[in-house]
């Protein structure tokens, strides 16, 4: 296993590495608890050296300083270029020391560090989503009954039933996207009968993506809607024969209808919504996130929707790395929204935790598209390329990079005729640009976002919103929506996020599930087999990829030495379980710079405790996570044990020091 405990200077071999049998004496005195795992750990480390492209050359830092965590006897997977696989990993500080073979990192380990055995599963990079709305999300997390993963439509309704019966007034019961009536065995939508009848007279808010809306009675009257209230810019409120809406609001164009009603809905305390997002990042970190990149939205202001997050920050109570772009605000106005930013933050502004990276996903309204591929495609308003161009000379002499959404070709086309336009007055080469979504990007366009050195970030809305896109568009468009593998073809810069928590469900590995197999929740295979990743790069586009759209390539993204210590150790090998297991993996431990932010099972009682939630009723204590398919909560352990002067070694039979430092 090749460990060495002893601290005394009179120990007679010293700093030598731990073997069979330099030990075979001192092992006698062993109980055979401790005898086994030992003579396991070796077992299994000479056969994961066997896998290792790092054995016999152990990157590392510091070679004599003790390592304050040793994870040894796993699988780790580092993801840099070379595939390399290890079985050990030395954390000093909040970075990675080395990783290596266990022989090889034995003389890392000093008299306090805390050996973690992995017994022989899967370490990954921490994920990167990159693309996601966490910031807006988190604030209502707690409040929200999420239907993500949920197998059956009897399910939801029955959480909305228990739901319903404790939430107090004002309050309403709300589900929020990140669902899609596909993912039922029932195959379709509730209705709003069903949804009356399991909430009574509780209002109630039910969400598919940004797509339509159901409010139930009492919902209804709580927003005064009724034969006279118009329809919302961006939507349709359906009305029986008497003209009263029914309670389905349809979106058209945009989300802004479907926000608009939600925002409506009461919110609870700041206090409470920075609880709520620290809960978010909990579930964040249980599917083995350690990063995400906020791409803003509709009603997040600067600075004012982002009091909760910047305080947690300042207090140091982030477990998740968090860096946002600022997205515009006002339609018409987003020239002077960013005039009054860049007075107020500066690219880069903040630390590792929280940190401002750019502009968008919308830096000018006029460009957007549908989020909604049941509908026809907007028509982008004439005033967009004035308004873009005034736009994008400004950030790019802020020299700010920035993400523009763009789902269709059409989109695309006419940002950039804008972009090309300023890059001959304020060149772009440098900025780490890049376009979103792009499911029907073109060939010609894709050449025309290489030629100014622009990146592509995709989300997998075809994983929840497949189906409707194929009815639409046809199996030909669909299975090359977006072109993968052209886009790596012509070396563009790629990465991979959720588009969470409206528009698809914040589990990164629904998004890895479908990069690997083409797949929607629904089980249509609508992806080309030419646009299908190998599951070692579908992992790099959420671990690397995300680092480099953030400028962190060299700080994060693979398990190397002198980088960020984010990692997870996988609850199944990632690399070998069905393809359709992978949408169920989530963490057994993770680690954010070298801090346990979440633990389960063996590990469990490393892990910090949730935060308080004061309010019985909120969802979050019966529905607060995505649907775990085996019902099951991970086994409770106690609170960890105090420091000890000596190792600490954790394991699947338990935790356990040394009676003496030489003792074996």
């Amino acid at each position: 296993m090749a460990i060495h405990t002893c601290g005394d200077a009179q120990c007679a071999h010293g700093n030598e590495p731990l073997t069979a049998a330099s030990h075979a004496v001192a092992n006698a005195s062993l109980s055979p608890g401790r005898r086994d795992f030992l003579k396991d750990s070796l077992a299994a480390g000479a056969g994961l050296l066997g896998l290792s492209a790092l054995a016999g050359c152990a990157s590392m830092i510091t070679a004599d300083v003790p390592a304050d965590t040793l994870l040894i006897n796993g699988r780790i997977a580092t993801l840099d270029g070379r595939k390399s696989v290890a079985s050990a990993l030395a954390i000093r500080g909040e970075k990675i020391a080395a990783v290596g073979s266990m022989a090889e990192l034995a003389h890392l380990q000093g008299p306090n560090t805390r050996v973690i055995d992995l017994a022989g599963r899967t370490v990954v990079p921490g994920l990167n989503d990159a693309h996601t709305h966490f910031i807006r999300g988190g604030l209502t997390y707690s409040m929200e009954v999420r239907w993500d993963g949920l197998p059956s439509l009897a399910d939801g309704l029955r959480m909305l039933r228990e739901q319903a019966r404790r939430t107090p007034s004002p309050h309403w019961v709300q589900v929020i996207g990140g669902w899609t009536w596909a993912q039922f065995a029932e195959k379709r939508f509730p209705t709003l009968d069903e949804i009356n009848a399991a909430t009574g007279d509780t209002p109630a808010m039910v969400m598919h993506l940004y797509d339509r809306a159901w409010v139930n009675r009492a919902g209804l009257k709580v927003l005064g809607w009724n034969k006279d209230t118009p329809n919302p810019f961006g939507g349709v409120i359906e009305r029986d024969a008497s003209g009263n809406p029914t309670g389905l609001l349809a979106a058209t164009v945009g989300l802004v209808a479907l926000v608009g009603a939600w925002l409506k809905i009461p919110r609870l305390s700041e206090e409470d919504q920075a609880i709520s997002t620290r809960h978010f990042m909990r579930e964040h970190n249980r599917l083995g996130i350690t990063s995400v990149i906020d791409a803003g939205g509709g009603g997040q202001n600067y600075p004012d929707n982002y009091q909760a997050i910047a305080k947690l920050a300042a207090d140091d109570q982030l477990t998740l790395r968090i860096g946002y772009t600022l997205f515009a605000q006002a339609g018409g106005r987003e020239l002077e929204n960013y005039q009054k930013w860049s007075k107020l933050v500066k690219l880069g502004q903040g630390n590792d935790y929280f940190r401002m990276i750019g502009a968008g996903e919308y830096i000018v309204w006029a460009a957007g598209d549908v989020t909604n591929f049941d509908k026809d495609p907007a028509v982008i308003p004439p005033v967009m390329e004035g308004q873009l161009t005034a736009v994008a000379k400004f950030i790019a002499g802020e020299r700010w990079p920035f993400r523009m959404h763009a789902s269709f070709d059409y989109t695309a086309q006419r940002i950039l005729g804008v972009l090309e336009q300023v890059n001959r007055e304020v060149p772009l080469q440098g900025l780490r640009w890049g376009l979103d979504h792009c499911e029907t990007i073109q060939p010609k366009t894709l050449e025309r976002v290489a030629a100014l050195g622009g990146s592509i970030n995709i989300q997998n809305r075809m994983s929840t919103d497949g189906e409707a896109f194929v009815k639409r568009y046809g199996d030909k468009v669909a299975a090359d929506a977006p072109p993968i593998a052209r886009i790596r073809a012509m070396g563009i810069p790629l990465a991979a996020g959720t588009d969470a928590n409206r528009a698809n469900t914040y589990n990164p590995w629904v998004g890895v599930h479908w990069l690997i197999t083409g797949r929607t929740l629904g089980g249509a295979k609508l992806n080309g087999a030419h646009n299908l990743l190998d599951r070692h790069e579908a992992l790099r586009l959420y671990t690397s990829g995300g680092a480099w759209v953030s400028s962190e390539e060299a700080r994060k993204g693979t398990l190397e030495a002198g980088k960020l210590a984010d990692l997870v150790v996988l609850s199944a090998d990632y690399f070998s379980i069905p393809e359709d297991a992978i949408k169920e993996l989530e963490a057994l431990l993770t680690v954010v710079g070298g801090k346990v932010v979440y633990g389960a099972g063996p590990y469990a009682k490393l892990s910090p405790a949730a935060p308080p939630m004061a309010q019985d009723w909120l969802p979050i204590r019966s529905f607060g996570q995505y649907y775990k398919r085996s019902g099951m909560e991970p086994p409770k352990f106690g609170a960890a044990a105090a420091t000890h002067q000596h190792p600490l070694i954790i394991s699947d039979s338990g935790s356990w020091g040394m009676e003496c430092p030489c003792s074996f």
